[in-house]
């Protein structure tokens, strides 16, 4: 008799993938709070492909789990642990657990690297699947927006495994062990989920959970949590700096130093900041524990432009510079993209708060603002907070785009960095560059 999965909330880039790749061997009963025409067209496609749902859409009531005999829930990763009807589950002795750890039950023996932290998580996680598959047979997935369970029906046993991992998705795993894992670092977000940054530690930590002396962890020597990160940690600790030599590898006089000697030189590096630095030196510490050739990192690195939505440049109009870096989704994010440009600067800024402190860079902001055009649910905290002197407010990222260029004059740069989540005006931050880059060229 075939198993009952629940799966709570219903997306295609989880939940969806997880059925679809899985479903001839489970019964799914599906649940989520909203029921929408996509979600509809979802089941459709299951159901089509023979596999036995449950269509519970709009209904997320701890009833659920007295009506029907389930075995097990997944959780998809913007669902909180602390609903009622997980709540319920727990006094069930319901197991609930990801996607991430899912597909880890299917294939423990795979050698896996996990990235975890605040910021640059995308772009080191990209960077360290271009150095190793660049050598060895390897698969990408997890937070990334490729769903793990892409990749089920191709995964061989010696294939491995890069996975970014957010504190959600952490969140819900069990025995989960990456043998490689990274922890890039630790900045104010999602506090409106998590009650405190030492919560939010917590969550990220777990990545080194289930790891043992014979794997690594790889920590940024630099953070202010450094300390209680690599507390308990079991596994061997190296690190990367950007002003400690004492760091495994680290930055000093123009350079990437690893055992003490220049690697590669920062101009050979494509990607802007040095917070791409800091992603570099983390992902050529993974590669090297997984074995690939110096000569291989140093021409990947150097051909490496970058992901989309991160900084990215979309073009010059009229001698002012337009970048997209609408991954921008923390503070941090968005100081560490001011920090990138020597040039005055028109940014693009706001959107969905999620309870952050904007007062951190208000000095940050008078030294390089040229001008401030705030969108979305957060313009006006933003504006209190910023207290910056030429502060516009627009409706739209079209109205905000077409106020940047009138105001830009040659040298300048206009970037779009909200510093904010989208959900209040766009579907998702992918949307949001995609929509500022269709807006840019059609300038």
């Amino acid at each position: 008799m075939s198993k009952t999965i629940l799966l709570v909330g219903f997306t295609k880039r989880t939940s969806f993938s997880v059925a679809k790749a899985v479903g001839q061997n489970y019964k799914f009963l599906i649940s989520d709070i909203i029921r929408s025409q996509e979600q509809e067209s979802l089941i459709n496609e299951l159901n089509n492909s023979g596999i036995e749902t449950v269509n519970l859409l709009g209904n997320q009531s701890k009833e659920i789990l007295d009506e029907y005999n389930i075995d097990l829930i997944i959780v998809s990763p913007g669902v909180p642990l602390n609903i009622p009807l997980l709540e319920y589950a727990r006094e069930k002795n319901i197991e609930i657990i990801g996607d991430i750890e899912f597909f880890y039950r299917f294939f423990p023996s795979n050698v896996y690297v996990g990235i975890t932290g605040t910021d640059g998580k995308t772009t080191t996680t990209t960077l360290i699947y271009e150095l190793i598959k660049t050598e060895k047979k390897t698969h990408l997935g997890g937070n990334i927006g490729v769903p793990i369970f892409e990749f089920y029906n191709e995964i061989k046993k010696d294939d491995i495994v890069v996975v970014e991992i957010s504190s959600f998705q952490l969140e819900a795993i069990d025995t989960f062990k990456p043998h490689v894992g990274l922890f890039l670092n630790l900045f104010e977000d999602h506090l409106d989920r998590y009650s405190s940054m030492e919560e939010y530690l917590k969550a990220k930590k777990r990545i080194f959970k289930n790891q043992t002396d014979q794997d690594y962890a790889i920590v940024n020597l630099d953070s202010p949590y450094y300390e209680k990160i690599v507390d308990g940690v079991k596994s061997k600790i190296l690190t990367f700096s950007t002003n400690r030599e004492d760091a495994d590898i680290y930055f000093k006089e123009n350079a990437i130093f690893y055992n003490k000697s220049s690697f590669i030189n920062r101009d050979e590096i494509l990607l802007k900041g040095m917070h791409n630095v800091e992603n570099c030196m983390a992902a050529i510490l993974a590669a090297k524990i997984i074995g690939i050739s110096d000569e291989t990192i140093k021409k990947v690195i150097r051909s490496f432009k970058g992901v989309e939505h991160r900084i990215e440049f979309v073009r010059n109009i009229d001698g002012v510079d337009y970048y997209n870096d609408s991954k921008s989704t923390t503070v941090n994010a968005l100081e560490k993209a001011l920090l990138s440009f020597d040039k005055p600067i028109i940014l693009i800024a706001g959107g969905k708060d999620k309870g952050l402190d904007f007062t951190k860079i208000k000095s940050l902001a008078q030294s390089k603002l040229k001008a401030l055009i705030l969108i979305g649910e957060a313009k006006e905290k933003i504006n209190r907070e910023l207290g910056f002197s030429n502060t516009l407010y627009s409706d739209s990222l079209e109205s905000a785009v077409n106020i940047a260029k009138g105001l830009s004059k040659v040298g300048d740069v206009v970037l779009l960095s909200p510093g904010c989540a989208s959900f209040d005006m766009f579907k998702n931050y992918e949307e949001r560059g995609r929509t500022f880059k269709e807006i840019i060229n059609k300038l």
